[in-house]
């Protein structure tokens, strides 16, 4: 009788090599398609709010002081308007996961 050995990286590391671990380069990746894929739904009339955006590992901050209120009353023009990111997902949502899926060697079913 043959005997076989597999040998299986642990958790940790599998996702280490696809770059999915806590606050990788995946999630790094996502966040930067977020923002990239929501600029255009971003309100603009001369640029500050949309050009201020600032990108971290897992979050998108608008500075300026007229943000918070931007984007819960920004009444709308063509794409641009209030909850930008929201409605950029349930446009773009489907292209993000394919992206990221690449990203990382796989692909998005």
């Amino acid at each position: 009788m043959a005997s076989v050995r597999i040998n299986i990286d642990d958790t940790q590391m599998i996702l280490l090599k696809r770059k999915l671990n806590n606050n990788g380069e995946a999630q790094k990746f996502f966040t930067s398609e977020v923002k990239r894929l929501s600029d255009p739904y971003v309100p603009f009339d001369s640029g500050p709010l949309k050009n201020t955006a600032r990108v971290d590992k897992d979050k998108i901050t608008y500075t300026t002081p007229y943000a918070r209120r931007q984007w819960h009353e920004h009444k709308g023009n063509g794409l641009r308007g209030s909850k930008w990111c929201f409605r950029m997902w349930a446009d773009r949502g489907d292209d993000i996961v394919r992206s990221v899926a690449s990203f990382v060697g796989g692909r998005a079913e």
